[in-house]
């Protein structure tokens, strides 16, 4: 009979490369998990170790079948992660994961005003980006994603959409600050950008931008975050188009800001697994988010 405690001790060896760690990491004696990995081949009918002296090394049916236990116990994992979330919203946890351009700046004013109101839960919060919000969303781990990229209808559904178009920040004293009108590529042409990174949606339409008015976008640094993008900008690498949020607090600091044309998208949208519990906390954040992004300039 094969039972939890061989499986334990096969992965722990098989992590590990050796029985004494395995030992170490199971609390148990050398003897205790070599008697399990015997009881484990004896149990399937395989040779999953070669053996030479003291040292074990893994057989290609024990490669194969740590494969499949690596995933079993991933799939635990997995199991755990949503019941600890399952436990945190009875306790009065409101889990989110954002984006690093809301998170970086509108956020901080969200959650003070959120935390003052009455019978507000504790709100956990991740800063990430896309991708590994959505990965969140997936594997149910969080309560509410702000993300740029949308979801696979069966991870979750947007239950918030926040339109915006990016805008060109500059360091203080710019030539360019005293422009009343939206700056084009032809305006920006002789300027060093410090740009989003490669490939990045953003980055990709911002280049097309230049490209179709037949102005060369000039690249002096290159970064992956907007609010580092915005910190480069204010020590005098150049200029950036970043979305609106990252603008005003580049402007709030001392830099300037001002809309850019041909539009850039910059838009992201709050998603949900599911919305209705939490006493109604889930939609009031987002209502929250919704007014603070109500709250910025146009450009």
């Amino acid at each position: 009979m094969v039972t939890h405690r061989m499986v334990e001790a096969f992965r722990a060896v098989m992590q590990s490369g050796s029985v004494t760690r395995a030992a170490g990491m199971l609390n148990i004696s050398q003897p205790s998990v070599s008697r399990l990995l015997a009881d484990l081949e004896a149990g399937l009918g395989l040779r999953l170790f070669d053996r030479r002296g003291t040292r074990l090394t893994a057989t290609a049916d024990g490669v194969d079948l740590y494969d499949e236990v690596e995933r079993s116990f991933l799939g635990l994992a997995r199991v755990l992660d949503t019941a600890g979330q399952i436990r945190a919203r009875r306790a009065g946890v409101l889990t989110i994961a954002t984006i690093p351009a809301l998170g970086n700046t509108l956020l901080p004013a969200v959650l003070r005003g959120f935390q003052t109101l009455a019978g507000a839960p504790v709100v956990r919060l991740h800063i990430v980006p896309s991708q590994q919000a959505l990965g969140m969303l997936a594997q149910r781990r969080c309560d509410i994603v702000f993300a740029s990229i949308a979801p696979a209808p069966e991870i979750g559904r947007q239950v918030a959409a926040f339109p915006m178009r990016g805008c060109v920040i500059l360091p203080a004293g710019h030539r360019l600050e005293g422009e009343t009108h939206a700056l084009t590529p032809e305006m920006l042409a002789d300027e060093p950008m410090v740009a989003l990174a490669a490939h990045s949606l953003m980055r990709v339409e911002t280049e097309q931008a230049f490209a179709q008015r037949g102005v060369p976008f000039r690249v002096a640094i290159e970064t992956m975050q907007a609010f580092s993008a915005a910190q480069l900008v204010q020590a005098g690498f150049g200029c950036a188009i970043v979305d609106p949020m990252t603008a005003r607090s580049h402007a709030a600091t001392g830099g300037a800001s001002r809309a850019f044309e041909p539009a850039i998208d910059f838009s992201f949208g709050a998603y949900a697994w599911r919305m209705g519990d939490q006493g109604g906390w889930m939609e009031r954040f987002v209502e929250a988010v919704a007014a603070a992004v109500a709250s910025l300039p146009d450009g």
